[in-house]
């Protein structure tokens, strides 16, 4: 019988081989792609001691391609294939936030979908793993249209690379359901809110967001330079995220605090402030420097505009702990705080509104239909003239 254990051991295009050198060492041998500064193709070569360590160290370097680099469409799975959408078409056309959101589906969600067969994946499955989100899990609709939409966008790639003959997304029938009721702030709740405000440090913000609609990010990432004081205008260009890194090594945090530019194109925008919220931010400032004459060296000045006794600014979470106790003090219940952003306007309450349609337009841009019954203009030759802002009431009775 033929001794194979000294013989090269060959296997499928792009899975490498094994073969026993003259000095009884063995060699695994693996093509990686291509080198595209060569020119090349680029080849490991990994020397140990037994056969076993060998077939040990081949499987795991061949996953290590297919999951890296371009691998036999015939044996790769969805998970991975998913995996190489995100870094060869992903990693460097979406945000970061948009990315990291990508991979937690896979690594969240489609774990079990991921060991499927590209070429071996049928809408009947899709459409059995949504149902199954939505009646077990209890996923909603929005959620699962998040996931379809990645999904559809990694698959329709492998269409175009010949991977597959049709997208099984395609077939896909997307549970549906009633959208969740938004939770509002009623006009006594809006009070309440306000007046508890002006006992804590921090309630200059809560008002500040009442009258400009900005999201947490937004806020929490002002800086002094966004404040144009002599036309009260308040310009928004950035947002604050705590996400995962692209890539964490072993023994670090595996996030990162990331400034960027706003969700979207009209996100970035200019918002009027009234007279008052001006004099109230130039009063924060005054606390600001107060603050760095105790803080002394300790504090930093990187310009922001919501800061601690330190300077520092604070991280989402951070604020909205901070949030929950002023609503918990103002005994109004819980909101969220994008809650802020979608006061409910009636024109025959003088409680909160907005100098004119087109200051809510500007505030609220991804909701300007709704500006429409938010306040109620005069019209016939008269100018415009809004309910008198929240923010502009000193006092409450």
């Amino acid at each position: 019988m033929k001794d194979t254990s000294k013989t090269s051991l060959r296997r499928g295009h792009n899975e490498g081989n094994i073969r026993q050198r003259t000095d009884g060492r063995w060699e695994v041998r693996l093509s990686a792609g291509i080198d595209y500064k060569t020119g090349k193709p680029r080849r490991t070569s990994t020397c140990c001691n037994t056969r076993q360590e060998a077939i040990a160290i081949l499987q795991q370097q061949a996953h290590e391609v297919r999951t890296q680099g371009w691998r036999d469409p015939m044996s790769v799975t969805l998970g991975e294939w998913y995996e190489y959408w995100l870094d060869t078409y992903m990693k460097d056309t979406v945000k970061q936030s948009t990315y990291a959101s990508y991979r937690s589906y896979l690594n969240k969600h489609f774990c079990v979908l991921g060991k499927i067969l590209l070429k071996k994946l049928e809408p009947h499955t899709l459409q059995e793993f949504y149902n199954y989100k939505f009646r077990e899990e209890g996923l909603s609709p929005k959620t699962l249209r998040n996931y379809h939409m990645a999904l559809h966008k990694c698959l329709q790639q492998a269409v175009k690379e010949y991977l597959l003959v049709y997208n099984p997304c395609d077939a896909v029938t997307l549970p549906s359901g009633e959208k969740p009721e938004i939770s509002v702030f009623t006009n006594d709740q809006q009070r309440a809110l306000v007046q508890a405000s002006y006992r804590h440090r921090y309630g200059v913000f809560i008002r500040l967001d009442l009258c400009t609609g900005l999201r947490m990010g937004e806020l929490l990432a002002l800086k002094w330079e966004d404040i144009d004081f002599s036309t009260t205008q308040l310009h928004v260009r950035r947002t604050i995220n705590r996400l995962a890194k692209y890539e964490a090594h072993d023994g670090e945090n595996k996030t990162e605090i990331v400034f960027c530019t706003p969700k979207t194109k009209n996100s970035r925008r200019t918002i009027p402030l009234t007279r008052t919220m001006a004099d109230e931010l130039t009063r924060w400032k005054q606390q600001q420097a107060q603050d760095k004459i105790r803080a002394g060296d300790k504090y930093t000045d990187y310009g922001f505009i919501v800061t601690n006794e330190f300077g520092h600014y604070f991280e989402q979470k951070t604020f909205k702990d901070y949030y929950d106790r002023l609503l918990k003090d103002a005994d109004i219940g819980h909101f969220t705080f994008h809650a802020l952003r979608h006061p409910y306007v009636k024109h025959t309450t003088k409680i909160f509104s907005l100098r004119s349609m087109a200051f809510q337009a500007q505030a609220y841009p991804d909701a300007r239909r709704k500006t429409r019954g938010a306040c109620q203009l005069h019209r016939g030759g008269q100018s415009q003239s809004p309910v008198r802002p929240l923010c502009n009431r000193k006092r409450f009775s």
